[in-house]
């Protein structure tokens, strides 16, 4: 039975608000503690969310917190009419954590995804009048904005919104065979998008040669590449980059969600020879890269330019990977563990919604995306005393569930 609190909360957001996200989960997080969240109620429970793999440093960080105070204190915002210190310095570090280059920071991943489809246009409009297509890949997701909605290949993105943005050609994910096909069927072809791992997609992993084959033949064709890390990125799986696992440089890189641990930030970082595509004019945003976001990313960034930290993701991906092991030894309710990383995702025999109800019912804060793909994506400085007792519930539900679907089946 709800709270009173709970009851208020559930009813003015249905008053109040629009409905797009449909009926909320039955709780509302009022403070948090490292890997721990506290509802209206003050229950505590488990983050294995961290918001959409937003909540890089968990909550209540030091030394990120100190950041963010500081420069509240400071300044908040001036424009980008004005010279940013802050601004500066995050930029520098995305570079030294990615690859050389120019960095455009902006509000969300959506935007950074819609700013790379325009400076690929833009670039390949320089070359030809007709080099303006960009291929994308089956079960990407890059943003609900109109561009970055049209690249993603799924109907059920686009339905009801009329006719998307042209210009989009739409691959199958990890077909070698069909991508050699387009390549050869279109010849004017500004660039190709795709996610290393696909999270909405259900945490689909992009095979090396896959990669290889797209990075081989952009280069001997002069095809951009645009690696979406929106979700992948800021040492999610392990590395501070997922491109870097795979040993390839894109020319363009999108990120958010964890670049500012919170704070409203994304980022759209490019080889340098790109940023002549965008001259004074050409693209801009009003908040994107104020004081406080760069202050916030650039307390990230440092984070996970420390190779403890990077250690510390390996050493909790690895505790969960056996965790999962083990349980999918013990029962067929679960059909698959794929990812990278703490980036995470666990197949199931049915969709998942109801057991993403039950977990939060344990005080256990998990997703489900692809109907049934269970995603565990917790800080990446989880507590292993946290992890262990989030595991523990995770596990006992499983098994539970596991049971009473076998026993339906019979």
């Amino acid at each position: 039975m709800n709270s009173s609190k709970l009851n208020k909360l559930i009813n003015g957001d249905k008053e109040y608000l629009f409905q797009n996200y449909g009926d909320r989960l039955p709780a509302a997080f009022i403070r948090g503690d490292g890997s721990y969240l506290y509802d209206q109620d003050n229950k505590r429970y488990i983050d294995l969310f961290s918001g959409i793999a937003v909540s890089s440093l968990g909550h209540g960080n030091s030394a990120f917190l100190k950041a963010i105070h500081g420069q509240i204190d400071k300044i908040i915002h001036t424009s980008n009419w004005f010279l940013n210190p802050e601004q500066i310095e995050a930029a520098k570090l995305v570079s030294e954590t990615s690859f050389p280059g120019k960095t455009l920071f902006v509000n969300s991943g959506a935007e950074a995804n819609e700013a790379a489809i325009k400076l690929a246009r833009r670039f390949g409009l320089s070359v030809s009048p007709k080099k303006y297509k960009i291929v994308t890949f089956t079960g990407s997701f890059h943003g609900r904005t109109f561009g970055a909605m049209s690249a993603t290949a799924q109907e059920k993105i686009h339905k009801g919104f009329g006719p998307i943005v042209p210009g989009f050609i739409y691959c199958e994910y990890n077909n070698r065979r069909a991508f050699k096909k387009i390549m050869k069927k279109h010849k004017h072809i500004a660039a190709v998008m795709l996610e290393l791992i696909q999270g909405e997609g259900g945490i689909r992993v992009s095979d090396q040669d896959f990669v290889r084959d797209i990075f081989d033949l952009c280069n001997q064709n002069g095809v951009l590449t645009i690696v979406d890390e929106v979700q992948t990125g800021i040492a999610r799986t392990g590395r501070a980059y997922v491109h870097q696992h795979y040993g390839v440089t894109p020319d363009i890189l999108t990120l958010a969600k964890g670049l500012g641990a919170g704070v409203p930030v994304g980022a759209l970082h490019a080889k340098s020879f790109l940023s002549e595509h965008f001259p004074a004019g050409s693209h801009g945003t009003t908040f994107g890269g104020n004081h406080l976001a760069c202050a916030a990313a650039a307390a990230v960034l440092k984070e996970i330019k420390k190779k403890s930290f990077l250690t510390g993701v390996i050493n909790s991906a690895e505790y969960i990977n056996s965790r999962l092991r083990k349980i999918k030894q013990r029962t067929s309710y679960i059909r698959g563990i794929r990812g990278m990383g703490l980036l995470i995702g666990v197949e199931i025999a049915e969709p998942g919604a109801l057991l993403v109800r039950e977990a939060l019912e344990e005080k256990l804060v998990i997703n489900c995306t692809a109907e049934n793909i269970i995603r565990i994506m917790p800080p990446l400085n989880i507590e292993m005393k946290a992890l262990e007792e989030g595991m523990d519930i995770f596990e006992k539900l499983i098994l539970t569930r596991g049971e009473r679907y076998e026993n339906t089946r019979n």
